[in-house]
């Protein structure tokens, strides 16, 4: 039916679909630019400290920071595609091309994969190398271990996005035609409308792989560190005060990894599978549609917060980065002062081979037809000398076999002949003749 009614519009003047921006969707909208601006504050801050540490040494594993600097980078190219959301949004109408529509829908998607992966590969890599033996925790600290297990994890997801590529378009509606003015509203919407058995069974594989698995494998991994740390302190002499606190910082991370995971993703997945049953809870169309954005808005949430926990919560990482600002401000330090010790040598060379009285900055020299060189101006000059009650002071030459060898603004003045000590200087200034300073 609605391939048949399209041509009937072929023929009318489409006018774009401008929807006023008030309401609750300013609020909705409002809400998205202010994680949409704390996602990017937090990611580039989070990078800023790991990045560093990769190529600094550290007792870091590799292996982790790469972890965590990946999920910043997927985070960060999440919250670009979230802007075109947040276009929609306001405009009421996708205003993109259909190629920026599945270049979207294929980021979001992928935002239900990489996140949780990355948090589940992190609680691994803990556990490896603490848990496991001296060959298994290197090789699990290494950083080519974790680029392979990244690049296998994208492969994977890339693998089973495929039904967004395939049914991920726009979607073009029209509104109030008419036929007197040939004149119809267009609205255009970036959707992804796939088959239903293919919708049933993508969701379904999405939300094993993505959050069952991972939720698993978190929970497991983190636990068994504290019940490992317990077994190996009963065996050793380790100070039990150290162990508890030990035990109860990855207890206390466990708990908030779980807890945010719960909070952020198990409504979108609740939502993903009981939206046909909507129809039968008593809502007003304005409140489903608030709830649906706002259960669409925990997942952009999980991901400032995962960098941030595992970057704020992990002291070794705190203590590395301390150590390399540091590093970094020593040898700034070390820089600028060397590059005053050279501007400084140079300066004095300077003086040594030009000693006479040269004029200041912002003044300049003028040579009179009797070779004597007058100042016309200056910036500074020292009080107790006698200023001549002209433009300046006559500086004379020792020798008139002396050939000028200073050019002055375009014009040749005559150097001194001989270099004069600061004791000869002073001793000028006391007699009354005329000085400034460099």
């Amino acid at each position: 039916n609605e391939e048949a009614e399209e041509p009937d519009f072929t023929n009318y003047t489409k006018i774009q679909f401008k929807l006023t921006f008030q309401g609750y969707r300013q609020y909705v909208a409002y809400t998205y630019i202010g994680f949409n601006v704390v996602g990017f504050v937090v990611n580039t801050w989070v990078m800023y400290v790991i990045a560093p540490l990769l190529i600094a040494p550290s007792k870091v594993p590799k292996s982790i920071l790469f972890y965590i600097l990946s999920l910043c980078i997927a985070d960060l190219l999440i919250m670009f595609a979230m802007l075109l959301l947040i276009i929609e949004l306001v405009m009421g109408t996708w205003t993109f091309s259909s190629a920026a529509c599945t270049a979207y829908l294929a980021v979001d998607a992928m935002n239900k994969f990489i996140a949780p992966i990355i948090v589940f590969l992190i609680s691994r890599a803990c556990y490896q190398t603490v848990c496991l033996d001296k060959n298994a925790s290197e090789r699990a600290a290494g950083l080519r271990y974790a680029i392979v297990q990244v690049v296998a994890a994208l492969v994977f997801v890339c693998f089973l996005l495929w039904p967004v590529f395939a049914y991920a378009q726009v979607y073009t509606f029209y509104l109030n035609p008419n036929n007197t003015t040939m004149e119809v509203t267009v609205m255009h919407k970036c959707s992804f409308l796939p088959p239903a058995e293919v919708e049933f069974w993508f969701n379904l594989i999405a939300c094993v792989t993505s959050y069952a698995i991972p939720l698993f494998g978190i929970i497991y991994w983190y636990v068994s560190v504290p019940f490992f740390l317990k077994r190996r302190a009963i065996r050793s002499l380790v100070n039990n005060n150290s162990m508890d606190a030990a035990m109860r910082k990855v207890i206390t991370t466990v708990i908030i990894l779980a807890g945010i995971y719960v909070v952020c993703w198990s409504p979108y997945w609740f939502n993903m599978f009981a939206h046909r049953f909507w129809s039968f809870v008593n809502l007003e169309k304005r409140t489903f549609v608030i709830v649906s954005y706002l259960i669409h808005l925990l997942p952009y949430i999980s991901c400032s917060a995962y960098p941030l926990i595992f970057t704020v919560m992990n002291r070794g990482i705190r203590v590395a980065h301390a150590k390399v600002v540091l590093d970094h401000k020593r040898k700034f330090k070390y820089m600028t002062g060397e590059a005053r010790n050279t501007i400084s040598n140079a300066t004095s060379a300077l003086r040594s081979q030009f000693p006479s009285k040269v004029a200041s900055r912002g003044s300049f020299l003028e040579v009179s037809q009797d070779g004597s060189v007058r100042k016309a101006s200056s910036m500074l000059s020292i009080s107790r000398c006698k200023v001549d009650s002209t433009l300046g002071s006559k500086i004379s030459m020792s020798s008139e076999n002396e050939k000028p060898q200073v050019r002055v603004n375009g014009i040749i003045s005559p150097p001194p002949q001989q270099t004069r000590s600061p004791e000869s200087l002073s001793a000028d200034a006391d007699s009354g003749e005329s000085e400034t300073l460099l």
